[in-house]
This record gives structure tokens, sequence and C-alpha cells, in this order.
């Protein structure tokens, strides 16, 4: 990542908050944000753990001391590895709640997280803390699943035709998450659903036309954003989302995804996009989702 920095597209050293619960997946995530802290030469960090607060008072009570035991000495290694020693933060009830309320007091910029847990039968994302978190933050959010050995060599963005889409790579970009020069950026033109068109010459014409203005509309985005890559790496794909995403990533040898969590009112509470949840739940890659006010 020190590349990145170097470019001067990050003006401070950011914050961060890591949320862990102990677990091997969090650690993924503690390992990442060490990283980045390391790389910028310092800065301002928390680990912040939420336990449960749906028991006996008293063993509530003896488990946040213990936990709080095993933060502080994990950040005192943390210190000596990365030359800065995180905030403990370790408190009881609502996780999420928390979680905002720490990352708005140290004016966060960036909130790190593990991947969701996965059970034999099915693998849900719907409704977990991950979920909710990437949900709610008003930040960017690190969703770290892969072990933090290397530095992010290639970031792929998965863009639509959104202003909201260039945001997201601007704060990543800001976050030193991404170098244009080191970045890939796709969009996936859905195909035409059967029946549409009754004739197969101009269903390829209209998808090449669709192609054709999309491409020219993602160019000219990066170019009002002041983003120039290298030529060939903005890429028009047709296919749902999900698939194309996931072959672009391995042809590119991409280790970060970057998206847009298109944030939507319904049934009461804010939903992320579809295309943003189907790829958390499914991509074992890291991901980093930039929510629109980011």
């Amino acid at each position: 990542m020190s590349h990145y920095l170097q470019a001067g597209k990050v003006n401070e050293m950011i914050k961060l908050v890591v949320a862990t619960d102990l677990s091997q997946r969090s650690a993924h995530a503690v390992a990442r944000a060490a990283r980045l802290i390391k790389e910028q030469g310092g800065g301002d960090w928390a680990l912040v753990h939420v336990v449960d607060d749906d028991a006996p008072q008293d063993f509530v009570a003896e488990h946040v001391q213990r936990v709080q035991r095993l933060l502080d000495e994990q950040a005192q290694q943390l210190a000596d590895q990365t030359g800065s020693r995180p905030q403990v933060l370790v408190s009881s009830g609502e996780i999420e709640p928390i979680i905002f309320e720490a990352c708005q007091s140290m004016n966060a910029d960036l909130l790190v997280v593990g991947s969701h847990r996965k059970t034999p039968l099915r693998d849900f994302f719907l409704g977990t803390s991950v979920e909710r978190l990437i949900r709610g933050s008003q930040l960017p959010v690190l969703r770290v699943a892969q072990p933090a050995t290397a530095d992010y060599r290639h970031a792929l963005a998965a863009l639509d035709l959104s202003p909201a889409a260039i945001q997201a790579m601007a704060s990543a970009q800001r976050l030193g998450l991404l170098d244009p020069q080191q970045c890939t950026v796709l969009h996936a033109l859905e195909p035409i659903p059967m029946g549409m068109l009754t004739e197969a010459a101009i269903d390829h014409r209209l998808l090449e036309s669709q192609a054709e203005e999309a491409l020219l509309t993602l160019l000219g985005n990066l170019h009002d954003a002041a983003m120039t890559l290298p030529d060939g790496r903005v890429r028009v794909r047709e296919g749902m989302p999900r698939q194309v995403v996931a072959q672009e990533l391995k042809e590119v040898q991409a280790d970060l995804l970057v998206i847009a969590t298109h944030g939507r009112k319904g049934l009461g509470r804010l939903l992320l996009g579809s295309v943003a949840g189907a790829l958390l739940a499914e991509l074992p890659c890291d991901i980093l989702c930039v929510p629109p006010q980011a």
C-alpha cells in the first residue's frame, strides 16, 4: 500500500476502528488494520468489542473485564508491531450502536470488520452483525476475509454508472487503498431478458450500443473525477453482476474489491443494494464498501 500513499492522495493519517469478536475472522481484520497503520507510519486506531448484555449482570461484568485484559495484551503486541498502540474499548449492549458511537467519538475514517460466520448448511449474510454494520455505517467499511499477508496490489472497482460509484473510488483512493494505476474498473451490463426482442441481430446490436454508451459514460465520469487508468483497464462486460465480478476478480488477480453500497429505504430500515449484498455474501475476497455519504 505504501506506493498508494506516496501518490499524494492521502493528506492525513487515516483513523481506524476495528470491530472484533475475538474470532479468527476478526483476527484477519485486526491484522489488516495493523498493516494499514504501520504503512502510514502510525495513527489513531481502536479495537472495539461488544459483549451481549442478555445475561446475568455479574456474568456480563466478569466477561467485560476478561475481554478487556485480553485486548489490552493484544494492543501492546500490536504497538510493538506497528509503533502505534490501539485504544481498547470493551462495552456491553447492542453491537451496532456501540461500534458506530466509537467511530463517531474518534472521528474515524474507516471501519474494519471480519467476514460473517458461515454455517455448514448455508452461508447466511443477511441479518448478521457484519451485514448490519455495513448497512448502517456512514463510513466506508473494509470487510476483511483473507489473511493480511501482503499489501493490496490490485483493486477491482465494480461500478454502476452513477456519480456515487465514482465517489466510492475516490474514497478508496483517499484511504490509501486504491491506486488508479493498479486498478481495473468494471461495469456489468445485464443481458436483455429472453422474449424482450424477437430478432437475435437486433438483440446483438442493442447490446453493443449499450456497452459502448456505458463505456463512454464510465470514461467521462473518471475524467470528471481526474482519475486516469492505464489503457484497457476500464471494462464493460455482459452478464449478471455477481458472475461477471467473480470472473473479473480472477482474471485481473485483484485482491480488493471496491463497491458503492447504495442504500435505499424499505420495510422501515435501510437496505443494502441487492448486488452489493450478493457480492458480500458470496465472494471470499476483501471488499471495501463505500456508502453514498462517505
